[in-house]
């Protein structure tokens, strides 16, 4: 099975793809860990990342299809994260697909209200354990307290300001409105209002159709 996980910011994606390529033994390749190891690598491209992601913009279409092609390209089995954002990135993907004899299984879109994103990310606090990533909250966390598994404190990730959260979701719809029409014959649509659990067995059911 080789398929690509969408959703806006804070849809919950990252969990569910971390649960789902761990259910159908997929690896899991996530775009946005992709660019936060070459932040943390201090290299120039690193440097023009975090620049481009603290501003609230998409990292640009090259930069994202050479990570992802590097480390798909000797992969049978995996869940693309994230990626593609975009109709140019998505036509680039299935024709290296194609010519790799692997064709994309299908896309999975998860789907929350806009206002359920801000108020997700807003009250986000992420620590060393999620690389970043994580989706915590809760009223027993405050920013600054120490995670009992890393030992590191939870904090808030610059990008979750109310400014640049509604520049992100403008960004998202702009570049992923054509998505779901390109993929209409290859399409899951999940809710993703609900617990993490009861959003995954949506998408473990659905996906069946494609093992």
């Amino acid at each position: 099975m080789r398929i690509t996980f969408f959703g806006p910011p804070g849809s919950g994606k990252g969990t569910q793809a971390d649960r789902i390529s761990a259910y159908f033994d997929l690896q899991h390749i996530s775009t946005g860990m992709l660019c936060r190891e070459e932040i943390k690598s201090g290299s120039e491209l690193g440097k023009r990342i975090r620049e481009i992601v603290e501003s609230g913009y998409l990292v640009s279409d090259g930069i994202i299809n050479e990570e992802v092609f590097n480390k798909i390209e000797n992969i049978d089995s995996f869940l693309l994260d994230g990626y593609p954002r975009n109709l140019s990135q998505a036509k680039f993907l299935d024709e290296f697909l194609e010519n790799a004899g692997k064709p994309l299984s299908g896309a999975v879109f998860i789907h929350i209200p806009d206002e359920e994103v801000i108020s997700r990310l807003t009250g986000r606090l992420v620590c060393a354990c999620s690389n970043g990533s994580g989706n915590i909250i809760s009223n027993r966390r405050k920013e600054g307290d120490i995670c009992p598994v890393c030992g590191e404190p939870f904090m808030k990730r610059s990008d979750d300001s109310l400014e640049i959260l509604k520049n992100r979701l403008r960004h998202y719809h702009n570049l992923t409105r054509h998505l779901e029409s390109y993929y209409k014959n290859r399409l899951l649509e999940i809710d993703g209002l609900g617990t993490v659990d009861q959003v995954n067995e949506r998408i473990r059911k659905e996906l069946m159709v494609w093992e």
